[in-house]
Parts: C-alpha cells; sequence; structure tokens
C-alpha cells in the first residue's frame, strides 16, 4: 500500500483542479474525506478492544480497494469527493491496525520498531513520485493520473489478501464473536460512551499527547493538498517532473537521521524527539514559501525528517502510556477529534489560500510548531514503567 499509495498523492490537487475543483472546492474534499473517517473512529475503536483487531483490518481493506476504483473512473471533482468518502468510511480499521502494530511490539523496542516502520514505508515509496512524473510525462495528466489510481487499486487488493493473514493480538481470540455491520451500528452510542469514559483510564499525559498532535495534524494535513499547486502552478512555477524530484528526494534523504533517531529513542527517550520533529516544520515552511528547485530539495528534507521523527515518536509514545485494552478506544477517540479538526481546518486552509493569501497557510504551520512544541515539553511526561 504504501508503494502504491503516493503514486496520484503526488499529483493529487493538479488532478482534483484539472476535473473542475476550484482552489476552495480543494478543501470541500478534503473536509468531506476527514468527516466521513472522523465517523468510524469511534467504532472502530471499540470494536477492535471488545471483538479484536485481524478480522476488522482485513476485511474493511477490501473496501478501501473497491473505493479507489471511483478515482479511477471518475469524470469530475464529485466522484473524487464520493470515493474519498466511501473509502475513508472503509478505514474503520485504522485503530484496530494501530492496536495490533502496537502490541505486537516490546516496550524496549518501540522508538526502534517504529522507526524502522517509518523508514521502510518511505524508501518502499520512494519509486512512487518518479513513477508519477513520468506517468504524467507520457500520458499527460489526466490520464497518467487515471492509471496511477488503476495500480493503487491492484496494490489494495493485494495488501488486503495479505492481511487476511495477519495474526489476532487481543486475548482471548474472539473472533468467532465478529458483529454484523447491523450488530455494529446498534453499538455506535455505545462505543461513543465507553471511548469517551477511557481517558479516565490513561495517564494525562495521553490527552495532552492527542491534544499536540491534533493542532499539528490538522495544519500539516489542511496544507498538503496544495503544496503541488503552489510549487508548480500557482506561485514558484518549476516543473512538474521536478517536482517529482523534489518528493524522492524528501524519501531518500530522510531515512538515515531517522533510523539514528530511532535507535536513540529508546534509549534517551521519546518525547525529545517529538518536539525535534515538530520544530522541523519551522524552517520546511519558511524556505518553501520562497524557494526555487534547489532549496525545495532542502525544505522538503525538514518536512519528511519532521513526518518521520514525529510519526515514530507520537506512536511509541502512546503505546508506552496505553494499556493494551484501552489502545482501540483510546485511538479512536483521538483520532474522531483529529479528523474533525482536519475537516474544518482544510475548509480554513482552503479559504486562506484561495481570497486571502497563498502562502499563509505554510507560514500558520511555522508558527503554530513553536506553542505544540512548548505545550508538549510542559504537560507530556514519560513513564518509567511502560505499558506492554
Amino acid at each position: 500500500m504504501f508503494f502504491a499509495q503516493p503514486i496520484p498523492q503526488t499529483y493529487a490537487g493538479s488532478y482534483y483542479r484539472s476535473l473542475g475543483a476550484t482552489d476552495f472546492l480543494l478543501g470541500v474534499i478534503g473536509f468531506s474525506g476527514s468527516i466521513a473517517i472522523a465517523l468510524v473512529q469511534f467504532p472502530g475503536g471499540y470494536l477492535a478492544d471488545k471483538h479484536g483487531r485481524r478480522w476488522l483490518v482485513y476485511t474493511m481493506t477490501f473496501g478501501v480497494a473497491l473505493s479507489s476504483i471511483l478515482f479511477v473512473l471518475a469524470p469530475s471533482w464529485e466522484f473524487i469527493a464520493l470515493g474519498m468518502m466511501v473509502q475513508n468510511l472503509c478505514l474503520l480499521y485504522q485503530p484496530a491496525l494501530f492496536a495490533i502494530m502496537v502490541d505486537s511490539v516490546k516496550p524496549k523496542d518501540r522508538g526502534a520498531g517504529f522507526t524502522l516502520q517509518q523508514v521502510i514505508t518511505s524508501l518502499v515509496g520512494l519509486p512512487a513520485s518518479i513513477i508519477a512524473g513520468y506517468l504524467i510525462l507520457i500520458f499527460d495528466l489526466n490520464l497518467g493520473m487515471r492509471i496511477a489510481y488503476a495500480i493503487v487499486t491492484v496494490a489494495y487488493f493485494a495488501a488486503a489478501l495479505l492481511r487476511a493473514r495477519l495474526k489476532e493480538t487481543l486475548p482471548p481470540n474472539t473472533e468467532e464473536d465478529r458483529p454484523s455491520i447491523l450488530d455494529a451500528l446498534r453499538e455506535y452510542p455505545k462505543s461513543v460512551k465507553e471511548s469517551l469514559h477511557v481517558w479516565r483510564k490513561v495517564p494525562k499525559a495521553v490527552f495532552y499527547l492527542f491534544i499536540s498532535n491534533t493542532v499539528i495534524n490538522s495544519l500539516i494535513v489542511g496544507c498538503q493538498m496544495y503544496f503541488v499547486l503552489y510549487a508548480t502552478e500557482d506561485v514558484l512555477g518549476i516543473a512538474r517532473f521536478q517536482w517529482a524530484i523534489v518528493m524522492a528526494f524528501m524519501s531518500l534523504t530522510v531515512a538515515i537521521p531517522t533510523i539514528i533517531a530511532g535507535l536513540r529513542m529508546d534509549e534517551v527517550g521519546r518525547k525529545r524527539f517529538l518536539i525535534i520533529g515538530y520544530l522541523c516544520y519551522i524552517p520546511a515552511m519558511l524556505i518553501f514559501i520562497f524557494a526555487n528547485f534547489y532549496l525545495l530539495l532542502v525544505a522538503f528534507f525538514f518536512f519528511g525528517l519532521g513526518q518521520m521523527l514525529q510519526g515514530s515518536s507520537y506512536q511509541s509514545l502512546l503505546g508506552d502510556l496505553t494499556p493494551r485494552d484501552s489502545r482501540g478506544k483510546v485511538v479512536g477517540c483521538s483520532q474522531f477529534f483529529m479528523y474533525l479538526s482536519q475537516a474544518f481546518t482544510q475548509l480554513l486552509v482552503g479559504a486562506l489560500y484561495s481570497y486571502v493569501w497563498r502562502p499563509l497557510p505554510f507560514i500558520m504551520l511555522a508558527i503554530g510548531a513553536v506553542p505544540v512544541s512548548l505545550f508538549v515539553f510542559f504537560k507530556v511526561f514519560e513513564l518509567e514503567a511502560k505499558e506492554v
């Protein structure tokens, strides 16, 4: 999935614009997708902790694969929005996938384990932007992007078949008790109630971690749709294939420093690397808004490094602080509010980019990284005894 996913993502904003979406409608597309994925986080977390992780992950991955066909055949931007909503509803499995990953890594190895995962997925996706650039160069934007989404569809079906081989990590194995879709809908109110109550069972640091992650991720997701447009079509004027090179360079160059950080993370703690990850967004965005091609390489080195450090340290910290039988609900509840925040941030960013000043969303991300870093420094504390 991580090999194929970045191929169409490289030029997604340009493709959606070619199907009739205005700059503000790009924010609306993101809003619709974020609302859809937010709605399934409560039941996703609840079902993962009650009925097990495995069945939820592999069955819903087939749904994600089927919904990808809408992106291949889309005649207009409305079909893109519909496809994003259907696909994100199928991401009901996200809390279960995170829980099964944390369950499977020993506490003392979480920093190295999650960092290795981040690096491998980044390197696996290394050819993606070059493939995207080649498809656009040979077949033009519209056909090239449809071929890219067709590759994604095939890869997602393959991933769904592979995920059927996962082993359950929630003891005892309760796969025989898995609910039907109708049963899951009936349990929605209960899933919301239990997910909200889970915050009483975990340290306050988990809640503070959720707040910081929600703020910074909302700003990042809001900006991501507009990176390619700002760089290639609207302001900086670099060639589309140069943008593909920038994305490939980002994936390649952040691998070694991230591996070093991951190994150190298990020895000296995760919190400092989370803060460093946040602070990387400051030079990334300040360089990006005035960059030429070579400065874009520098900007997205910092951006990619920030994402890798943030992702591995956040996952490790959350695993350390959250009991095994509450991980699904904690992730489901926190991601509900995170995706809800992302939805409205994408509308805001779309309006600012379209009607106010194009660099403003990127400056907001750079400025926002400062208070978020300070918040983590003062409010998030690591525990000596880590949850298994």
